[in-house]
């Protein structure tokens, strides 16, 4: 059969696509006898196979009746060698070209015809075609070829003008080659322009402006590569030196100088409490990067923001920019730490879902082979209930709370329950001796706690080394009816479904210890004589929480909570605030007696914020504050200021400098003040009048606590010269 095509094709040199694909599809299952998921070999590349570059029947019709069509199958067919020659480049997986199948079987059947030797070690071997782990397609969903053309009035004559615009939009999918399932899909597009002018009297055959045909189709192909290639193995941090940031990308993958990158810090690994799919990994943001050097091997970039960037953080370009409120002229000094982010999982690493060993029998993905708790003192445990459904009622999760309680045994966990330890007691009663007065002002701390506090911060000042989180995830509600005259029975069967979902994290780490799902159903049966009337979210949420409770209690009798990592020694982190964007200029006294205008621009320094690290006050700015490595939310607030929120990747040595600004009242009355300083010049003489003004300006820092940052400059107060000096003192 094979030797059949190989002739056919040999007739008919202009075979058709269809015919070519037919060649592969059926040389494809001749090799997939033995169908395996092929996987990368141990230090090796995973494999990618890169499909025809597809035009959507709508784009290439609207082509067609423009007369572009051949301007389109320009870049759509040098897309593709182009895609794969970037993707190899870039060095993150073996690509595998399909669209050159046809010519790889044609090699493979002349090698088996008897012509060539055997025997030779390099000849082509059929049914051994590599396998692909992902596969990667691109379409194109919008194309424009845009002409402008005018006529230029020039002292030597007429010229003519043309400006050629191309826009491409389209779409990246890569998919498991295994399973069919979609893993990323993401949007690729551009604009490039031209401009080509014909002088008077000059005869041009050709048109300059087709080049840009080329530049776009390198430009498509060079943006959908680092999008397959950033979706599923995104660029990483491999060297972090006083500011200095190396990262695994290279010119040939599209870095360019000057690029801003954003750098993230990998998190959690989400998953659908529905579906138990992945969802893939939390990324943080922890700073902000400008590309100096794009090299061939790795690339460099100068920190901007560091929220406590390490080795293994990831990097996504920004071709936005950066975002406002970002200092641009940042230059923040931190370096690595000597263990890479991420060289283990947060909380441990956990072993694969056991099968339901709880003796309820409901409750799936217990895990087992965990690390065995050292003590045999009942573990203290913080408990957090979410709700999911809109349609249970907010009071039903406080009774959820109290069913886990009871269900869980107190010979093994010792449960603190945030409304016994932290609410405030008229939480406890609308009415009589505990309802205390209205309304309190200790509610309202009870509501901060709950806005801005995160659970692992809670569960740390309730003194818990885990938290136990159950979330009721699902509820619904079916019905059935059945009425057959024949046999005289007429039925009704309704049926509730609620799902709750748990996890015991770290208490330190908020990684996850132990988990599943604890499904519970209640249905009734209604006839024309018995009617049942029924509260059903309380009898499923006993079922859920007693489910839970047996579930926990198997767990930790075979060993399977291990014991709390207790997050590693705390390190020291400075935290010190400045104003983005604000500066004012030195004035430094003469001999005359006269203040000149100098180089040096003092940053504003904004005192006593106050610090808040997931959501618990931990000091002011500046100053130093002690706390456990890791991801950690900041906020930081002062009145005449905006609150800013970052999260921070914490590691020994880390020093943050974050950027606020001020309220409109705030800024309305600095630049009532100090609106002035933008017309001053360098080496300009101060007048009595601008003098004036200074001390007015000098006057508002001291009543809005507000001093000037310094470091940058030596010698502020050398002979007392520095205007500055003399209205702040040191």
């Amino acid at each position: 059969m094979l030797t059949t095509l190989r002739r056919r094709s040999r007739r008919s040199p202009g075979a058709s696509p269809l015919v070519l694909s037919l060649v592969a599809a059926f040389a494809l299952c001749l090799g997939a006898a033995t169908p395996q998921v092929q996987e990368a070999a141990p230090g090796g590349k995973p494999r990618i196979a890169v499909r025809d570059i597809a035009v959507t029947r709508a784009v290439l019709t609207q082509a067609t009746a423009d007369g572009q069509v051949n301007v389109l199958e320009q870049i759509a067919q040098g897309t593709d060698p182009q895609l794969v020659n970037a993707l190899s480049a870039g060095g993150r997986f073996d690509v595998v070209a399909r669209a050159d199948l046809p010519s790889v079987l044609r090699e493979q059947s002349l090698s088996a015809s008897g012509n060539v030797d055997t025997l030779d070690p390099q000849t082509a071997k059929q049914l051994q075609l590599a396998g692909a782990r992902y596969l990667a397609t691109v379409s194109i969903e919008n194309f424009q070829d845009v002409v402008e053309r005018t006529v230029l009035k020039g002292q030597f004559g007429d010229s003519k003008a043309e400006r050629r615009t191309i826009q491409l939009q389209g779409s990246v999918r890569i998919f498991d080659s295994s399973s069919g399932v979609l893993l990323r899909a993401t949007s690729v597009a551009l604009n490039e322009s031209a401009l080509d002018e014909i002088l008077g009297g000059v005869e041009q055959a050709g048109r300059k402006t087709n080049a840009l045909i080329g530049k776009a189709t390198s430009l498509f192909a060079t943006t959908a590569s680092r999008a397959i290639s950033d979706s599923l193995m995104p660029a990483r941090v491999v060297g972090y030196t006083m500011g200095q940031i190396s990262f695994n990308r290279t010119k040939e993958s599209g870095v360019e100088a000057g690029q801003i990158w954003e750098v993230l810090a990998p998190g959690e690994a989400m998953v659908d409490p529905e579906t138990g799919q992945s969802l893939g990994t939390e990324e943080v943001h922890i700073g902000w990067a400008r590309v100096t050097d794009a090299g061939n091997r790795f690339s460099t970039a100068q920190a901007i923001e560091d929220l406590g960037i390490d080795r293994g953080s990831i990097m996504r370009a920004r071709p936005q920019g950066l975002p406002s409120g970002v200092d641009p002229n940042g230059r923040p000094t931190g370096s690595a730490s000597a263990a890479p982010l991420g060289a283990s999982p947060k909380g441990g690493a956990s072993a694969p879902a056991a099968p339901n060993g709880s003796s309820s029998g409901s409750v799936a993905g217990s895990p087992a082979g965990l690390a065995s708790a050292a003590a045999t003192a009942p573990r203290k445990v913080a408990i957090f209930v979410k709700q999911r459904p809109l349609c249970i009622p907010e009071d039903k999760v406080s009774v959820f709370e109290d069913d886990i309680a009871a269900a869980l045994p107190t010979s093994q966990f010792e449960l603190i329950r945030r409304e016994d330890v932290m609410n405030a007691v008229n939480r406890f009663a609308a009415s009589g001796a505990n309802a205390g007065t209205a309304p309190p002002e200790s509610q309202l701390f009870d509501r901060l706690q709950s806005d801005r506090a995160s659970a692992t911060a809670l569960a740390a000042l309730m003194g818990a080394d885990y938290l136990l989180t159950a979330a009721i995830t699902t509820y619904d509600k079916t019905e059935r009816a059945f009425d057959d005259p024949t046999i005289n029975t007429k039925t009704l069967i309704r049926e509730w479904n609620l799902r709750a979902t748990y996890s015991i994290l770290d208490g330190a780490s908020g990684g996850s210890i132990a988990s599943g799902t604890a499904p519970a159903r209640l249905a009734v049966r209604d006839t024309p004589e018995v009617a049942t009337t029924l509260d059903t979210i309380n009898p499923l949420l006993m079922d859920a929480a007693n489910q839970i409770g047996a579930a926990l209690s198997a767990v930790a009798a075979s060993g399977g909570v291990r014991a709390a990592s207790g997050g590693g020694a705390e390190v020291d982190v400075q935290i010190t605030a400045v104003l983005a964007d604000l500066s004012v200029p030195d004035a430094v006294r003469g001999a005359n007696g006269d203040y000149t205008i100098v180089p040096n621009l003092y940053k504003l320094e904004p005192m006593n914020v106050s610090v808040m690290v997931d959501g618990v006050v931990v000091g002011q700015t500046p100053g130093t504050i002690r706390i456990r490595p890791g991801l950690h939310r900041l906020r930081m607030e002062r009145p005449g200021l905006e609150p800013v929120e970052r999260m921070m990747n914490v590691k020994e040595g880390l020093a943050l400098s974050i950027p606020m600004q001020f309220s409109p009242e705030g800024r309305a009355n600095w630049e009532r003040n100090a609106v002035f300083f933008n017309d001053l010049k360098n080496g300009a003489v101060l007048r009595e009048a601008e003098i004036i003004r200074v001390k007015a300006v000098a006057e508002f820092l001291k009543n809005s606590n507000i001093r000037l940052d310094t470091t940058n400059v030596q010698n502020l107060n050398l002979g007392g010269q520095s205007i500055w000096w003399q209205l702040l003192g040191p």
